[in-house]
Formats: structure tokens, sequence, C-alpha cells
């Protein structure tokens, strides 16, 4: 695994992406929450604002995420956890959810060069709720 932060788990993300997540400025979350290869293994990582603890839950395997800092909870696996779902323990209850950067980002560099511009002309195609299927692995 690659080194974090000291004082941080290794599955931490780096400083400064911690920093830009908790503040809200964080122009890619996708490229530091969900799952993403860290040294020989994997990371996943969990904003949760509210959670006292939060546990990876997939194929009949469960890994306890520890807390970064705040509401940031990360956990290295040996391997890539596919389908799987956080186990979230809050005051007094516990709900299990999907990860939402489980799934890749749906809006693409060309819509948001246009919604830059001010020019996106089907802006109700890349933004706003739509129905879609994956395939899991």
């Amino acid at each position: 695994m690659n080194a974090a932060p000291e004082g941080l788990p290794a599955a931490a993300p780096p400083a400064a992406d911690i920093d830009r997540l908790l503040a809200g400025s964080h122009h890619d979350p996708h490229s530091v929450l969900g799952v993403h290869a860290v040294g020989k293994g994997f990371a996943a990582r969990a904003l949760l604002p509210g959670a006292k603890g939060v546990t990876l839950c997939a194929g009949g395997e469960k890994y306890p995420m520890e807390p970064v800092i705040d509401a940031l909870f990360a956990v290295a696996v040996p391997e890539h956890p596919g389908d799987y779902r956080l186990e979230v323990e809050y005051d007094g209850h516990t709900a299990t959810a999907d990860d939402p950067y489980r799934w890749l980002p749906t809006v693409g560099e060309l819509d948001l060069h246009l919604i830059g511009e001010g020019r996106h002309e089907r802006l109700w195609e890349a933004l706003g709720a739509h129905v879609r299927s994956y395939e899991t692995p």
C-alpha cells in the first residue's frame, strides 16, 4: 500500500484532497471517494456526515472502515469488492445503503464545457434523474 499521511489510515487520501472534500470544494470527488487501486490492493472511501461507524459489505465479507477525519471513512481491501453496500451506523440505528461513488459520473467533459459557456442546448439530458441499468461485476 502507498504510505498515508502521518497519523492517517493507509487507505486515506492525500491531506489536500481531504481538506477540499470536507470544504465541499473538491473539483472531482469521484477521484477520491468510492474504490480505487492503491499499491497492491484497493482503498474504499466514503464521506458520510453524521455517521458514527461504517462497514463495507461485499460478497459475504465485512470490512469495518476507519474514521479518517470528521465524516470521512476509509478501509484497505485486498481486491476490488465489486457490488458492495455500506452499512452505516448513526445515533441509535443502522442503515444499509448503496455507495453513489461506486458508479461512474454521468456528466461528461463536453457537457461541463458547454454548461460553463452557458450554451448547453440539451441540459435536461445531462442533469437530473434518469433511469439507468448497469451490469454488476
